[in-house]
């Protein structure tokens, strides 16, 4: 956990505003790949496919290729997305939106995407705290400020350069360590008595899966800075390609302990079993690259959007300090796990409606992104505790229905108000 730390104080000393808050635009192939590795696997990658592949084989494999399948189309729409944010000067999920639906309070864009992201990140450390827990003899609330604090010090110190640059030496961790893990538990396949029973979940679960995981990697803002900020359009495209059969061959690995039966348990239990005896340290090693690589690329593409305020390098680091202070309340207070990972991947999908018009129309709305955002997200977090299964369709109907009534009714009056304007005389001509 100390490495990072050293590391942003060492390459933070000539580091610009720009570099803070996207490494200047100028990331390479080789840490690019290493990022979206990165920023793809974390605590609830680990948690989703552990436990739905012991629930259902059919839903843990579908899982699985259906996130590899994500970074795929996001390799293809790559140079899309480079060129729409260079055309507009913004290097950020939230930015693009804004700038394209000319919206003049940004923060009614920025707090729905920020919820859910900060939850995903929520996540993250809270299973870092359990990590320490575990390691140290702290308890759960010292070990979560623990975490909290050393995660939020390297990150508000280096930024986005340094949240880059330390992905390669974690990456490299995570894949020794998934190595290592698969090589283990090769031998002796599962007694699988029914491939495609649903278990306690579903068909629609089963659906939405394959419909909205592949979006979700899309819409997450890491994974958008990434193609965004990458040194060139081919450069961004050529990194998602390489990653997606790096991240398969992880994410099958974590499925197939889950087949095994070795989700019963916290997820760092699970992995020191399933390590050999004289690997067991590497568990704890990978798991902690897993989260702290997860959490500073979420926290920076939150604040891309203050590139173009008049904010100093240091006020920009105390923002994201305090972003991490919230993230420590919001782990605190956190429900069932799953359940918050969940909500997170089903709210994800409500930025479609508002992403795909901001990619591919002109003259858009702001109102119509402003209320499809947020109406959407909140109720796909309220369908999660009424019935999961649905949540995803749910926030996505909401949010489709709304973006394009607003957009319908907008259109409509502005015809009706041209129409207003002529005159009879106008008609004769």
């Amino acid at each position: 956990m100390f490495a990072p730390l050293v590391y942003a104080l060492v390459r933070a000393r000539h580091s610009t505003r720009a570099d803070f808050i996207y490494n200047s635009g100028r990331t390479g192939l080789l840490a690019t790949v290493c990022g979206i590795v990165c920023g793809n696997i974390g605590a609830g990658t680990f948690v989703a496919l552990l436990l739905f592949s012991d629930a259902s084989p059919v839903l843990g494999v579908s899982l699985a290729c259906a996130y590899a399948l994500g970074l795929v189309i996001c390799g293809a729409i790559a140079p899309a997305v480079h060129r729409k944010s260079n055309e507009y000067g913004v290097y950020g999920l939230v930015d693009l939106i804004v700038a394209t639906h000319d919206v003049r309070r940004p923060l009614a864009i920025w707090i729905p995407i920020a919820f859910v992201f900060l939850l995903r990140t929520a996540v993250q450390l809270l299973a870092l705290a359990a990590i320490l827990a575990a390691i140290l003899p702290v308890s759960n609330l010292f070990a979560l400020a623990l975490a909290s604090a050393f995660t939020g010090l390297y990150t508000a110190i280096g930024g986005y350069r340094v949240a880059t640059e330390t992905d390669v030496f974690q990456a490299a961790v995570i894949l020794v360590g998934i190595v290592v893990l698969t090589l283990a538990n090769v031998g002796s396949a599962p007694h699988l008595e029914n491939v495609f029973d649903l278990g306690p979940y579903k068909l629609p679960l089963l659906v939405g899966i394959w419909l909205f995981i592949p979006v979700s990697a899309v819409l997450a803002i890491d994974n958008w800075q990434r193609m965004a900020s990458a040194r060139a359009s081919s450069v961004a495209r050529m990194a998602f390609l390489l990653a997606a059969p790096l991240c398969l061959f992880c994410y099958l690995g974590i499925v197939w302990l889950g087949l095994k039966g070795h989700a019963g348990g916290e997820v760092l239990t699970v992995l020191r079993m399933a390590m050999p005896v004289e690997w067991t340290w590497l568990a704890d090693v990978m798991l902690i690259a897993v989260l702290m690589s997860t959490m500073d690329t979420f926290v920076m593409p939150l604040v891309t959007s203050l590139e173009r305020t008049r904010y100093t390098l240091r006020q920009l680091r105390f923002i994201v300090l305090l972003l991490f202070i919230i993230l420590s309340v919001v782990a605190y207070a956190m429900g069932p796990l799953l359940n918050s990972i969940i909500a997170a991947f089903s709210s994800l999908v409500v930025f479609l409606p508002s992403v795909l018009a901001a990619l591919l129309w002109r003259n858009l709305s702001a109102a119509s992104a402003v209320f499809s955002l947020n109406l959407g997200v909140g109720v796909s977090v309220v369908f999660v505790g009424i019935d999961l299964n649905y949540a995803a369709f749910t926030g996505f109907a909401v949010a489709a229905m709304v973006y394009g009534g607003i957009w319908y009714w907008l259109r409509h009056e502005r015809t009706s108000a041209r129409g207003s304007d002529i005159r009879p005389c106008d008609i004769a001509r």
